[in-house]
């Protein structure tokens, strides 16, 4: 996928977050611990819902912030989606799936952190911000939920 806008931006990151589910999923099949396939069958679903409502701000956001150009942060830090499901999770703990979906947000984070550092448009800073926040509180969503399945 071809990332030059803010608008495509929304559309690699709610791609990267389906697949990203979907992998998750997947790996949740084959596995034999019952706490780590609930784990991953959570954190897919998680970002599952992630997608949907990216999907949700870009029909909410103006035209202007979606046409805005971000071509150069991929050039410059290229991130790879995870478009391909190698049984990244199948062989991991708990922790270890926790850690890797956290460092994926963090990316994603310093993504938007990055292209916010570069917006010259109002309506581009707002809907950076909006997005920064969002990934921030669901992954601690995210953790917190986790750790109270762990608790269990």
């Amino acid at each position: 996928m071809q990332v030059e806008t803010l608008g495509d931006v929304l559309d690699w990151t709610k791609a990267a977050h389906r697949n990203l589910a979907d992998c998750l999923a997947h790996c949740a099949e084959g596995s034999r611990q019952e706490r780590v396939r609930m784990l991953m069958d959570y954190l897919a679903e998680h970002e599952r819902e992630l997608s949907r409502t990216l999907q949700l701000a870009k029909q909410d956001a103006k035209p202007s912030a979606l046409h805005t150009w971000c071509y150069e942060y991929f050039d410059k830090y290229p991130i790879e989606p995870h478009e391909t499901c190698h049984g990244d999770f199948r062989d991991k703990d708990t922790d270890q799936i926790i850690a890797a979906v956290l460092a994926w947000h963090e990316k994603i984070i310093g993504l938007y952190r990055y292209l916010l550092s570069r917006a010259e448009i109002n309506s581009t800073r707002d809907l950076l911000t909006n997005l920064i926040s969002l990934e921030e509180h669901e992954t601690m969503r995210m953790v917190r939920d986790a750790g109270r399945m762990q608790d269990i």
